[in-house]
């Protein structure tokens, strides 16, 4: 292999990560300046990935949790190969359409496995990636193969590592004994706003020692051989890993050290930076050296696919055509080809059981039949009945386990998610609907990077009842449907609750599952099918349309109700079950006619705040919810204290009529 000249290379990939800034009048130069010694060690040293074949299944991860350090991974990944990216890329950053985006999140064809926006969000997309690593070593090993032995390393900052989320994964990484991560911390000693010490009381390396996490220094952040050492140790330790890297922000800046660098990048100091790094001309960078490095790089990857790829024929060649072909599955991420209500027996199962039971079981089901379904709850599995039958904890005596038990750690839960989700399994994770706010920043990103994530959701209106208002959702409904890109459901019993499992495992797209906590009636023309228009008329009238009663969730069963008590005042209703209102605004306008014609007053009835179903709804239409927080009361109390019940019901929409 080539001799490398290291400093000269990580002075042009920070001379060109701070072109990137300058020109886009952007970005985030104190980081790109301090950090960029760690991004070319690990990846000039230790990182193992195929240059041609970018999905690879067993190569090695990067997180890069510090997003805004994006300008940094760019000009690395630049040095690297550029058949991923060329100069017009890094010219073009932060540019509409280019590949090379402020925060990138996930672009597996340029090599980018996750960034992350919200802070400490990638931490915990980490351990879910090193979990994902175990979980598949587990199944695919023998005593002389092992198809999924990777590490997962991370790079994050002082902000990461001060938000709460990132506490939460580390405890978790410690209690399953995760050796196959490396976090690689860039301690500066500076954050946006000034010295870190003005808000911030805690020791990192003690806090982590305590928490089980092996814990490594690097004096001299400026050095490869410091920073390669503790790589190579890390990778040998027995747990997790913490790797503190002491540098400097914005280095060679004349505000080295301070806050002031952090994202701001004044003329005549980029020019001054150029000159100490010797390269004064914009985009100018040592083409020889460059070359060089391109061929050590190559060099040194060039059979990694290859050996792995020999060690997956023999594994193939000495185990069943069945795990075979579940291991490619997995490989290929192939898309699930499951009908549920083709291998249930609706007739018998689900007689008489609470909405959550009915889903339990159904859960159960697809775990038999996707061999890659894992997921777990916030410490709250006995109430959400989300865990799988007979198929084990995951946890260091086993990481074949398909229950993970996350603990009251919702903001984590979200986060590993991603991290399983990135690995190509079909995962979920549940908690009370009303704590889904803690899990917003990781669902957004699920949606942000359209990964098939499953967010079950229970406990789902103000009928919770006697727990309270803190136990009540309200306005979470409304949050969740407005993320882009995410799937809402709340089906009204288990014919439309299995339609929903059928639209999520065949579209792998991430999406949200509302339930009730108790029993729903089973409605008789509800039906599978009907969740691909995302709303339908399951009731009709006899002989002239008066009203059309739209209504998701457990509140279609008292549309229903209500509809039979119209008919007793001469009133006659339609009645439209929409368990997701995402995909009925997604049907052609001919359907959306069809089910609710113009001229027709139209009242939708769930129970929240939801502003959504303005967009179904005209002048003189009406939208009853709920505009307040619940109270702490039996069921019957709270329908008559907010007016929702049937009696109240039929005098509002006689008095509207």
């Amino acid at each position: 292999m080539p001799k490398l000249n290291d400093k000269r290379m990580i002075n042009d990939i920070r001379s060109l990560a701070l072109d990137m800034i300058h020109e886009a009048g952007s970005g985030h130069p104190g980081i790109s300046l301090g950090a960029a010694p760690i991004l070319y060690t690990l990846y000039t040293y230790h990182l193992n990935f195929d240059l041609n074949k970018s999905d690879w299944c067993n190569r090695d991860r990067f997180v890069l949790s510090c997003g805004h350090a994006s300008a940094l991974l760019y000009a690395t990944l630049f040095c690297i190969d550029e058949a991923n990216y060329n100069l017009n890329d890094l010219k073009n950053y932060r540019n509409l359409y280019s590949h090379t985006p402020g925060h990138p999140e996930y672009n597996l064809d340029y090599k980018i496995e996750c960034t992350t926006g919200p802070l400490g969000q990638g931490f915990a997309t980490s351990v879910g990636m090193a979990m994902a690593s175990k979980y598949l070593d587990y199944y695919f090993s023998s005593k002389k193969i092992s198809l999924f032995d990777y590490y997962v390393y991370a790079m994050c900052s002082d902000g990461d590592l001060m938000e709460g989320v990132s506490y939460e994964a580390a405890s978790l990484a410690s209690k399953y004994n995760l050796d196959n991560l490396i976090v690689l911390y860039d301690s500066n000693g500076v954050t946006l706003d000034g010295e870190l010490d003005s808000h911030y009381v805690d020791t990192i390396s003690s806090v982590y020692a305590d928490l089980g996490w092996n814990v490594f220094y690097v004096k001299n952040g400026e050095s490869v051989k410091e920073i390669n050492k503790a790589i190579h140790a890390a990778k040998k330790s027995d747990g997790p890993s913490l790797i503190v890297v002491n540098t400097v922000i914005g280095k060679f800046s004349k505000y080295e050290g301070s806050h002031k660098i952090h994202g701001t990048l004044e003329q005549d100091d980029y020019l001054e930076i150029k000159k100490e790094l010797d390269r004064e001309e914009k985009w100018d960078y040592d083409k020889v050296n460059l070359a060089l490095y391109r061929q050590f790089i190559q060099e040194r990857l060039d059979n990694t696919y290859k050996e792995w790829y020999l060690d997956y024929e023999e594994f193939c060649k000495n185990t069943d055509e069945k795990k075979v072909n579940v291991l490619n599955s997995i490989i290929n991420n192939e898309v699930i080809q499951l009908q549920l209500d083709k291998v249930i027996d609706m007739d018998k199962l689900f007689i008489d059981r609470d909405f959550r039971d009915i889903n339990y079981q159904i859960m159960n089901v697809i775990s038999a039949f996707v061999p890659n379904f894992i997921g777990g709850s916030a410490d709250v599995a006995l109430s959400t009945k989300t865990y799988l039958k007979g198929r084990d904890d995951f946890s260091v005596d086993n990481y074949g386990g398909k229950n993970i038990a996350f603990g009251v750690r919702e903001h984590a839960m979200g986060g590993i998610l991603n991290g399983l989700a990135l690995s190509n399994l079909r995962v979920f994770g549940s908690c009370f609907l009303a704590f889904s706010d803690y899990m917003k920043p990781a669902i957004r990103e699920s949606a942000m990077m359209n990964l098939p994530v499953t967010y079950i959701f229970t406990h789902d209106s103000i009928l919770v009842g006697r727990d309270g208002a803190t136990h009540q959702p309200v306005e979470q409904l409304a949050m969740l449907r407005s993320i882009p890109n995410l799937s809402v459901y709340r089906p009204s019993d288990y014919k439309e609750l299995i339609g929903s499992w059928n639209e999520i495992l065949s579209s792998a797209k991430p999406s949200v599952l509302v339930l009730p906590r108790g029993h729903v009636e089973v409605q008789e023309f509800t039906n599978p099918a009907g969740i691909c228009y995302g709303g339908y008329i399951i009731s009709e009238v006899k002989k002239s349309l008066d009203v059309i009663l739209v209504a998701t969730g457990s509140e279609v069963g008292h549309a229903l109700e209500l509809k039979e008590e119209l008919m007793k005042n001469y009133i006659e209703a339609r009645v439209v079950s929409m368990p997701n209102i995402g995909n009925f605004l997604k049907q052609d306008r001919e359907y959306q006619n069809e089910v609710l014609p113009k001229g027709y007053k139209k009242i939708v009835l769930e129970f929240s705040n939801d502003p959504t179903w303005y967009r179904i709804l005209e002048s003189g239409d009406e939208f009853i919810g709920v505009s307040n927080f619940g109270k702490s009361a039996t069921e019957e109390d709270i329908l008559k204290e907010f007016e929702l019940d049937i009696h109240s019901l039929v005098i509002r929409i006689k008095n509207s009529l």
